[in-house]
């Protein structure tokens, strides 16, 4: 799924939404950590120094002033954004764009200082900031090493664009060669196209398929003009009068994959040739610049020139001090940087508060569904998934977009959004929305919680874990999961209440009209060949249902279709009765053996048989199907160590019913045998007065009794103290 065109979508409409309304905009995302109550004053707050205003810097100083911190944010650069600003073309991210997410950010109690570059770390923290978060970006070029770089007309592809952002006087020639296969040099290739350039041509020692740029990408430079050497490899940098001239190349051929998992480039002796140029943009790697700081800075380098940091904290070698984003981890993807910048603000916190850096939960691995191909095959059949391509960005004409630096994609329409976002698998995993968080106004929810095991002392155990029910998916002949308005009876309770999906109006799920005509079939996963038992509520949940339905939609006819009525409790025949004579359901003696759907109306049609034996072939609206209980505790039965019934439910005493084969260990509700809620409640007061009778003489035995110190008689001369303990 296109996760980032999709949230574009969503930022678009609501910035165009709070412009046409003329409001401000405000940031609402939840955030996964505590939040500092609003009235700490600032001089209470404890000071991060956050050192670079890209992306992870930007993150991290948002979530720690909304922890209640108050960051600080140092810029060696006059403008704000790092990498964002002056790293990636207007073309793909506008200005205007990244100057209102940045105003947002420093709406909160972020402070942001530009032009001041910071040299030395101690000198933070003897100016009283408590933590320190680098975060200084990868702006540091690397050269090919190769003879005659050094010439006049030579130029690096991250400093080039950072000079073209900040408008800086750049004159590359007609003929422009771009060394390198990444995003940098997609980049750079483009760019120089918009400062004038007529030929410009990418030279990259591996074939198209091991470009790390990404694919779009390189097809919209083609799209405008950009000429791809593909396997080929610069070996001199030519010049006349000090000016470059040219750039010997040559060709390559693929070998054994090397440590990075693409083929290694092996040179292809006699292929030398020449491809003349002006200039010369060399847009192969790039690191970060710690070459700035203090030689006593104290922190640990890895062989790639980046810092040394924990990869779940991104705590470095010295207590205090955290790095992320590509001054950690090397050059990498924006949404990194930001994930960083995020876990950063959180190890910061937890570092000041004196707890573990780290949580059970983050210790514990993300859950991924592995659906097979035959799986997601099924799911295409119930067109539960589209196996649809992504829909394809709009982008503007190349004969539009040469000129200047003007966005070239121009994001999804609503009806591609919706149709993109309708591709999803939906395998029912978190995706750390933190909506739950949000939903639950108890705050009943840690989301940074992760499972654990506690062990209780105990006298007794009730077990009343409840049931399941049955899936009518199992018959297939039913057309449940395949007709549309074939739905179980907890699907149409749903219907019928005030907070379900229609807001308790009764509709047909294909066309949410209302349903002239429903069949109730009765004892499906009960009493037939899987389960011989009858799960004792059906009966009187469809007769219920059918009541509530003719209250909804006066007009409607409900049809029951039944082997006998089981309304066995208190009031229940007499609710049957009235169910017919007041409310005119009927109750038709025959069991339903298939259903059929007309594929026009989606109607489902039943064929069945009478108990006088006449054959009848009908059609509904809608059909429910009364689903029964099945045992749903297997685990915990084994875990308590108690035994279960042929069927799978608890095994008790006709005289001992709540009572297992395990002393000490009761039972009550549905987990003994199916039963209503009435019998439920007997049983559970059954179950309470069977363990308190176990339990009971202990009663105050674990109780300790408080002891206060003496107190102590006060001589007159002497001042009264009061201690809080």
């Amino acid at each position: 799924v296109a996760i980032c065109a999709l949230k574009r979508f969503v930022a678009d409409t609501v910035y165009a939404r709070q412009d046409a309304e003329g409001i401000e905009g405000e940031i609402r995302e939840i955030s996964p950590f505590p939040l500092a109550p609003t009235e700490l004053p600032p001089e209470a707050k404890q000071r991060v120094a956050v050192v670079g205003s890209g992306p992870c810097g930007l993150t991290a100083g948002y979530f720690l002033a909304r922890m209640g911190y108050q960051p600080t944010i140092f810029e060696a650069l006059p403008v704000p954004g790092g990498m964002m600003r002056v790293g990636i073309p207007a073309y793909r991210l506008p200005r205007q764009v990244l100057r209102r997410e940045i105003d947002e950010i420093l709406k909160t109690d972020v402070e942001l200082k530009l032009n001041h570059a910071v040299r030395d770390i101690n000198h933070l923290f003897d100016e009283g900031y408590s933590a320190v978060f680098l975060a200084i970006g990868a702006h540091e070029p690397q050269k090919l090493g190769i003879p005659g770089e050094d010439v006049e007309g030579v130029f690096h592809g991250v400093p080039f664009l950072r000079s073209v952002s900040l408008s800086e006087d750049i004159r590359l020639g007609n003929q422009v060669v771009v060394v390198g296969g990444g995003n940098t040099a997609i980049d750079t290739s483009r760019t120089a196209l918009r400062m004038g350039s007529k030929e410009v041509t990418i030279v990259y020692r591996r074939g198209r398929a091991e470009m790390p740029a990404n694919s779009w990408e390189v097809d919209e430079a083609e799209a405008e003009g950009v000429k791809l050497e593909l396997l080929t490899q610069p070996v001199e940098v030519l010049s006349d009068n000090g000016q470059i001239s040219g750039v010997r190349c040559i060709r390559m051929r693929l070998g054994e994959p090397d440590a990075s998992g693409r083929r290694r480039p092996i040179p292809i002796e006699g292929s030398e040739f020449v491809i003349k140029c002006n200039a010369m943009v060399a847009a192969v790697a790039q690191a970060p610049e710690i070459s700035f700081l203090d030689p006593d800075h104290g922190l640990e380098i890895t062989r790639w020139g980046t810092f040394k940091v924990d990869p779940q904290t991104l705590a470095t070698n010295r207590s205090g001090v955290f790095a992320g984003g590509d001054a950690a981890a090397g050059p990498g993807a924006l949404i990194e940087a930001i994930a960083a910048g995020r876990r950063g603000a959180l190890s910061i916190d937890r570092y000041l508060r004196g707890v573990p850096l780290l949580t059970p939960r983050e210790l514990t691995p993300l859950p991924v569904a592995e659906l097979t191909d035959e799986e997601i095959v099924e799911m295409r059949a119930q067109g539960e998934v589209d196996l649809r391509p992504r829909e394809v960005m709009p982008t503007a004409p190349v004969s539009e977009r040469m000129g200047d630096f003007r966005e070239v994609e121009l994001g999804l329409t609503e009806e591609q959004a919706h149709a993109e976002a309708l591709r999803c698998l939906r395998c029912g995993l978190c995706s750390e929305c933190y909506q739950c968080v949000l939903a639950c106004k108890a705050g009943a929810i840690d989301h940074q919680q992760a499972p654990y095991e506690q062990e209780l002392k105990v006298g007794a155990v009730v077990l009343a874990p409840g049931y399941q029910l049955f899936n009518p998916e199992r018959y297939s002949a039913l057309g449940y999961g395949r007709y549309p308005n074939v739905i179980t009876s907890m699907q149409f309770e749903r219907l019928l209440s005030a907070s379900g999906p229609t807001g308790g109006h009764v509709a047909r799920p294909s066309d949410h009209q209302e349903p002239k005509r429903i069949a109730f079939l009765q004892c499906i996963g009960s009493r037939d060949r899987e389960h011989n038992y009858c799960s004792a509520v059906c009966c009187m949940y469809a007769t219920k249902e059918a009541i509530l339905a003719t209250e909804h939609v006066p007009e409607v006819e409900c049809n029951v279709f039944l082997m006998d009525m089981r309304a066995f409790g208190k009031g229940f025949d007499a609710y049957f009765q009235r169910a017919q004579t007041q409310y005119g359901i009927r109750y038709i003696r025959s069991r339903v053996p298939a259903i059929a759907e007309d594929p026009n109306t989606h109607n489902p049609q039943l064929v069945y048989e009478t108990e006088d034996g006449q054959l009848h072939k009908d059609e509904f609206d809608l059909v429910v199907l009364s689903v029964g209980m099945e045992p749903a505790a297997e685990e915990l039965a084994m875990a308590t160590g108690i035994e279960l019934d042929e069927q799978g439910f608890c095994q008790t005493e006709p005289f001992r019913p709540v009572e297992t084969s395990r002393p000490g260990v009761y039972v009550c509700g549905a987990f003994a045998e199916p039963k209503d809620i009435p019998e439920s409640v007997i049983e559970a007061s059954g179950a309470a007065a069977a363990a308190l009778s176990v339990i009971g003489p202990a009663r105050g035995t674990l109780v300790e009794e408080k002891v206060y110190p003496p107190e102590i008689e006060l001589a007159e001369d002497e001042k009264p103290r009061i201690g809080v303990f």
